[in-house]
């Protein structure tokens, strides 16, 4: 049920590459806006981030697929913390959809919308990870 070394820090790499780069993102894009000529200019580390946290999250996309043949399917069938489980693969899947979405909605209410909800949940899901991780083993009844 458990990763090979190997693998499990190769996935805790790209996961903290991931929050990482979207908490760089979000610095940058709200507190390092700088005045320009013709108003606010964007800092020069804003597309950087957002190119680390594109690339990052492809890498964990695919740890996902991993995680599932791995570890989420046979922890699920052995019941072994599927509260923090669920909430950490469910929080997976929504933060693939909204970004997949901010990366093609063109109208800006949604986009700002999406956008609060995307980083909203990336900044908590460290702590969930976090959670399950440390969340105690229920023993099994005899």
């Amino acid at each position: 049920m458990r990763l090979r070394p190997g693998r499990r820090h190769m996935l805790q790499a790209v996961l903290l590459m991931l929050w990482t780069s979207g908490l760089l993102w979000l610095v940058a894009h709200h507190w390092l806006v700088r005045p320009g000529d013709y108003g606010p200019q964007p800092s020069p580390l804003e597309p950087w981030c957002l190119r680390a946290h594109g690339l990052a999250a492809l890498g964990t996309t695919g740890f996902i697929g991993l995680l599932w043949a791995v570890h989420i399917e046979p922890g699920w069938a052995l019941r072994r913390r599927r509260w923090s489980g669920g909430l950490v693969f469910a929080s997976a899947l929504l933060l693939i959809a909204s970004g997949y979405l901010l990366y093609y909605v063109g109208d800006e209410a949604t986009r700002a919308t999406l956008s609060l909800a995307h980083w909203s949940l990336g900044l908590a899901a460290l702590p969930l990870f976090l959670l399950h991780r440390v969340a105690p083993r229920r023993r099994r009844r005899r």
